[in-house]
């Protein structure tokens, strides 16, 4: 098992994830992350406009950006797919 953080960041803002978790692979880790931006994106009155979240090692190297979707007016105009197993 690998450990990833997930650190939340747009420009000149970055929040970092201080725990981490643990996943098999970097793919695995990018659905936790689909499923984070999934959450996230139905948080009522939440601008994510130019946000993202940086997936890292323990080393804080960047492996993978997951965009946040733009939202228009509400949750319900964007759809995120989500694969859970």
């Amino acid at each position: 098992m690998t450990r990833f953080f997930f650190n939340l960041a747009t420009r000149g803002t970055t929040i970092s994830d201080t725990k981490g978790r643990e996943f098999a692979d970097l793919a695995a880790a990018h659905r936790h992350a689909m499923q984070l931006v999934y959450k996230m994106a139905l948080l009522e009155g939440a601008d994510w406009e130019d946000w993202y979240l940086r997936i890292t090692d323990t080393e804080n190297r960047s492996l993978l950006c997951v965009l946040l979707p733009q939202m228009s007016s509400s949750p319900a105009a964007a759809t995120v797919s989500v694969n859970q197993r």
